[in-house]
């Protein structure tokens, strides 16, 4: 029944990134970080949402191994029983246009057959990575007005601001001045000469550390280095990407373009705004079918295992 099959579906998203129905396609689990809303003064929980790809037909063996289990048969019998349950559900949709898996969301049929997701608000699998939090309000403090604290202090005093830096090169300026004044009573010849300590510059170092350094030309180099290997759109191009991470602040996803930048330095990387400006995906390449983002999905995994939940995303 499409009643147990939704029930694996929603079963195995909870603990695998995605799941291959054989013959329909796949959902996949996008993991969301937790965020802040300034505008409505809001912390969200981590999150996630679930998206439907008509183009993962190949079965990867998790629904058959759940069902083997589940009904104590052997992996070819329950490749046999996944099959016509996956046949009900496709007869379903071609005679109503659309069926609702409980749990998961509901799949649509358009006029020129293809198919289209709607996810359930609810959904088991996207509840769970919320961990039980709901969003938390968070007001702003309130801000002391620095006119009024300006005016409350007596005028009859002078405060003055010094880092401590500051106060150690003066130190040290006073130190070496009193060590070159004349101590004592008389000089008794021409020849008499008083001697004083100036700190040397590894003393002053080990005193007060080493004075700053200006790294305003290599911070701007690296802007500029970012800047031109990685692509802001929002327009939907109809095209596939390789998505490989999903964040919701440009810092976190400035922070994937640096580390991704070191290993695949001829990458051209493109930043994907989600028409509800929710979430940014960062994709590290786009092709025009499918076939060929799929052909090189594989690649990509088999060559580089630190990008095994990268994914592929129709900008459509």
């Amino acid at each position: 029944m499409n009643s147990r099959l939704a029930e694996q579906i929603s079963y195995l998203l909870l603990r695998h990134e995605y799941v291959v129905v054989p013959q329909l396609g796949g959902f996949i689990r996008e993991q969301l970080p937790a965020s802040y809303d300034r505008s409505k003064r809001l912390a969200y929980p981590p999150s996630s949402e679930i998206h439907f790809n008509s183009e993962m037909t190949h079965s990867d063996g998790l629904l058959e191994e759940r069902y083997a289990l589940l009904l104590g048969l052997s992996l070819r019998r329950a490749r046999l029983v996944l099959e016509e349950e996956v046949s009900q559900l496709r007869h379903q949709l071609i005679q109503q246009g659309s069926y609702h898996l409980s749990g998961i969301g509901e799949i649509c049929l358009t006029r020129e057959g293809q198919l289209s997701f709607l996810p359930e608000a609810s959904a088991p699998a996207t509840c769970a990575s919320a961990y039980g939090y709901a969003p938390l309000s968070l007001p702003a403090l309130p801000q002391t007005d620095r006119t009024q604290l300006s005016t409350a202090h007596d005028s009859r005093y002078i405060s003055l601001r010094l880092s401590k830096r500051a106060l150690g090169y003066a130190a040290v300026i006073v130190i070496a001045l009193l060590a070159l004044l004349p101590w004592g009573n008389k000089v008794e010849t021409e020849q008499h000469y008083q001697a004083g300590f100036t700190p040397s510059v590894e003393v002053a170092r080990q005193l007060f550390g080493e004075a700053p350094k200006k790294v305003g030309p290599k911070v701007q180099a690296s802007t500029s280095e970012k800047s031109d290997t990685l692509l802001w759109s929002t327009e939907q191009d109809g095209r596939y990407y390789i998505i490989i991470a999903t964040e919701r602040t440009e810092e976190r996803i400035n922070a994937y373009v640096a580390q991704t930048h070191t290993e695949f330095p001829e990458m051209k990387l493109t930043a994907l705004r989600s028409p509800h400006g929710r979430t940014i995906r960062l994709a590290l390449t786009s092709f025009g079918t499918s076939a060929e983002a799929y052909t090189y999905l594989n690649k990509l995994v088999k060559d580089h295992t630190a990008h095994s939940s990268a994914w592929v995303f129709h900008n459509n």
